[in-house]
């Protein structure tokens, strides 16, 4: 059996929107609901979820995902909203929606998920919603005052930024969290 490496593509948040999402994960854990957590220093804009690559392939993926984004130049990204996955009953998941006006960031995804499928455990079948995860939710418990203020924090808006890279990362599940690792960074540079 070879050796493989979780992976999964993303592009990463400047120290300004890191300090936006604590904020905003400060505000809701005043809830008393059960979440873990996202570590702000972790939170990323996942772009596609590769699960086990090969070792031995990881150059390939590599390539691959650097032909994606050939072309593709830098990009004005900006937080926008709070919503939770599902969007009725028990939240599971919170997060902050992220807004680029052009469509170029939804056309980022869906080249690099085309050029990378075939490094891909499972293909991702739904339509890209870009969010940043803030937290998972454990249990029931209240849920109802969480859920009121992921809606009253709906128009939330955090600090705009430019997008320049993509990474390329290796992420190592352990008992205090995941430990993330860029293997690659992609430069969007645009049409040279």
């Amino acid at each position: 059996m070879p050796e493989t490496v979780r992976t999964f593509i993303a592009i990463e948040m400047p120290p300004e929107v890191r300090a936006f999402l604590a904020a905003c994960q400060d505000r809701l854990k005043r809830t008393g609901t059960d979440v873990r957590w996202v570590r702000t220093e972790l939170i990323h804009l996942t772009l596609v979820f590769l699960g086990e690559v090969p070792v031995g392939m990881l150059g390939d993926l590599e390539a691959a995902a650097r032909g994606a984004v050939a072309g593709i130049g830098p990009m004005r990204l900006q937080p926008v909203g709070l919503g939770r996955f599902p969007p009725r009953g028990l939240p599971r998941v919170v997060w902050v929606g992220i807004q680029e006006a052009t469509g170029g960031l939804v056309a980022l995804q869906k080249a690099i998920a085309v050029a990378t499928a075939a490094f891909a455990e499972k293909v991702e079948d739904r339509r890209y919603e870009p969010h940043l995860t803030l937290g998972r939710v454990r249990g029931p418990k209240n849920a109802r005052p969480l859920t009121a203020e992921i809606e009253s924090m709906a128009a939330e808006m955090g600090p705009a930024f430019e997008a320049r890279d993509v990474v390329v990362f290796k992420s190592v599940l352990g008992p205090d969290g995941p430990a993330y690792t860029a293997l690659a960074r992609l430069a969007l540079v645009g049409k040279g």
